[in-house]
């Protein structure tokens, strides 16, 4: 679909990659404004596609989406925040494993980052998902991995990226940081939507 997607306006991205630690598989799709990701979303191409994944290749998925701030906007919670790292070579798994025990869970519990919820009222075992290497179109690094989490207050997360978090992360390559605000439906405005509007899911037997 990768192709397909970057004919669609607006177009960014489509990032997609296995979760360390996790039985869920990831994927991003990424555009310029809302209202063209929504476009896509109803896209005569891209419906089909939708169909046969809640239908026919996955037994349970989730869907959240999110924005950028505009300028000057107060960011409320929930908030995203997507911390990428740019490499020449994929990181070894014992490397990984120091990342995320000695660098990255003790700073997430300590500035109080939120429960990595995937599922409504299902959580992951860790305040993150750690994705990678990532595979992209179009690719933006040769190996490239994402840290994920999840905020409550723009405070609580300011206070992580200041805490040398991201300087000890760029030991190991590229750091790139985004921050986005959550994007919320109306309660049944979209197939699978749950009552707050904050995300869609469904299981299948």
């Amino acid at each position: 679909m990768g192709p397909i997607a970057a004919a669609a306006p607006g177009f960014v991205a489509v990032i997609g990659g296995p979760i360390l630690r996790s039985h869920w598989l990831y994927f991003c799709g990424k555009w310029t404004a809302p209202d063209l990701m929504d476009q896509w979303q109803f896209d005569s191409k891209h419906i089909p596609m939708q169909n046969a994944a809640h239908a026919r290749w996955f037994a349970s998925m989730y869907i959240r989406k999110w924005r950028l701030p505009d300028s000057g906007e107060q960011m409320n919670g929930p908030l995203f925040c997507e911390v990428a790292i740019a490499r020449q070579t994929p990181i070894e798994a014992g490397t990984v494993d120091k990342i995320l025990d000695e660098i990255v869970a003790p700073s997430l519990q300590q500035y109080g980052a939120l429960p990595f919820e995937t599922l409504t009222g299902v959580f992951e075992a860790q305040p993150y998902q750690f994705v990678g290497p990532l595979q992209e179109f179009p690719a933006l690094a040769p190996a490239r991995y994402l840290l994920l989490t999840h905020w409550p207050t723009n405070d609580a997360l300011q206070g992580w990226l200041r805490s040398g978090v991201i300087k000890d992360l760029s030991d190991y390559g590229e750091v790139v940081t985004d921050v986005s605000v959550a994007i919320k439906h109306d309660p049944g405005e979209r197939k699978f939507m749950r009552e707050d509007g904050l995300q869609r899911d469904a299981v299948h037997a």
